[in-house]
């Protein structure tokens, strides 16, 4: 017979021990990150449970605007763009950094398209399944559709990305 899910990770605990840190399980991604910063406290929901986390989104923006790594030329990559919407997200939820907020939205509305069009050869699947979400997502949360953001004279690139690149088996 198989080992269940909880006799791995009986295993698991035993070959680490008890003092593991629980947050070196997670990537160190803006992305990841802004994710867990969305998470509400048990016992307060109206605050995030994982406030080390929400506390970077508001230490990290970068000074263009976006959340998330550089290139070897110090420019954004292209994980920049869910990384930024998530953290915009993030922010919105808990109703906080509204500056930074406006600012990862006019940094998406100056670069999404040149950083979709520079890449548009090499996304990885990752992105093409993660991006799409996100743009809807943020959408939702702007009240004004994905098109539009919700606000005067912002709009973005909608193009479905499996129209840009096929997805390789």
């Amino acid at each position: 017979m198989e080992p269940s899910i909880y006799d791995l990770l009986k295993d698991q605990e035993s070959l680490l021990g008890n003092n593991v840190d629980p947050y070196s399980y997670v990537s160190p991604s803006a992305y990841d990150t802004a994710w867990l910063a969305m998470v509400p406290d048990s016992n307060t929901p109206t605050q995030p449970m994982f406030v080390e986390c929400f506390n970077w989104i508001l230490d990290n923006q970068k000074e263009q605007g976006f959340w998330g790594d550089v290139d070897k030329r110090g420019l954004p990559t292209i994980e920049t763009l869910p990384a930024t919407i998530a953290c915009i997200i993030a922010l919105n939820k808990w109703n906080e950094g509204r500056n930074k907020q406006d600012k990862g939205l006019s940094f998406l509305e100056a670069n999404l398209e040149k950083l979709l069009t520079q890449h548009s050869e090499s996304f990885s699947r990752w992105f093409v399944i993660v991006f799409p979400s996100m743009v809807a997502l943020i959408g939702l949360i702007e009240n004004g559709g994905v098109a539009a953001l919700g606000r005067e004279g912002r709009r973005f690139v909608t193009t479905p990305l499996i129209s840009i690149r096929p997805i390789e088996a």
